[in-house]
């Protein structure tokens, strides 16, 4: 009897030692999965810096942009990302600076303008009648201006002669009558005639340049 209790006890105290080596073990790999999710968990988090354009010198005005005066630096902007120029590979010699500068800025994307834009001003315009479908964005337009008066004759004024149309946008308006808007590009000598005949409520009018 005495002998089958110590077997007994000798098989109770194995099955111990293995149910905490077992524990050990599964101890070890739940941490070394909970090390490896952790890892993997950091890298996807990892923030992704995304390359900007940074200016090497001062740049003034009407300054082209290009790689000569420019360097790629990586950053993380946040919510800012979008108001500045990255380095995506684009053609940068066809956008120009509208205002200065300094060395060691980033480029915010409202200091630069398209090349063939740089020497005008854009400007809304309501017109009276619709233009064509056939004129389209990038387009060089006319604008005719005449004031609206029923005693006195009014002969119509051109008021912008090849404009690059920049925007157009068709509305209806309260009468349900299509109303067009668009966004020119003018150069400065006409931004005075454009904005009298906008005071003036003249009528206003587009058409397709022959220029």
């Amino acid at each position: 009897m005495s002998i089958f209790v110590r077997k007994r006890r000798r098989s109770v105290q194995l099955n111990n030692r293995w149910g905490s080596r077992r524990n050990r073990i599964l101890f070890a790999i739940s941490l070394t999965l909970i090390a490896i999710a952790s890892w993997l968990f950091s890298v996807n988090t990892e923030v992704k810096l995304e390359q900007y354009l940074v200016a090497t010198t001062n740049l003034s005005s009407a300054t082209p942009i290009g790689i000569s005066n420019l360097i790629s630096t990586p950053m993380d902007l946040g919510d800012a990302q979008s108001q500045y120029l990255k380095a995506s590979g684009e053609n940068l010699s066809k956008w120009v600076l509208v205002r200065p500068v300094n060395a060691g800025e980033l480029i915010p994307l409202s200091a630069i303008a398209p090349s063939n834009t740089a020497d005008c001003t854009q400007i809304v315009v309501a017109l009276a009648v619709s233009m064509a479908n056939t004129v389209k964005v990038g387009d060089s337009i006319d604008l005719w201006a005449a004031d609206q008066s029923s005693s006195i004759e009014s002969i119509p004024v051109q008021v912008v002669t090849a404009g690059e149309l920049i925007s157009s946008k068709l509305a209806n308006d309260s009468f349900g009558q299509s109303a067009q808007t668009v966004e020119v590009c003018v150069s400065p000598a006409e931004i005075r005639s454009v904005v009298s005949a906008i005071a003036r409520k003249a009528t206003v009018v587009g058409i397709r340049s022959q220029n």
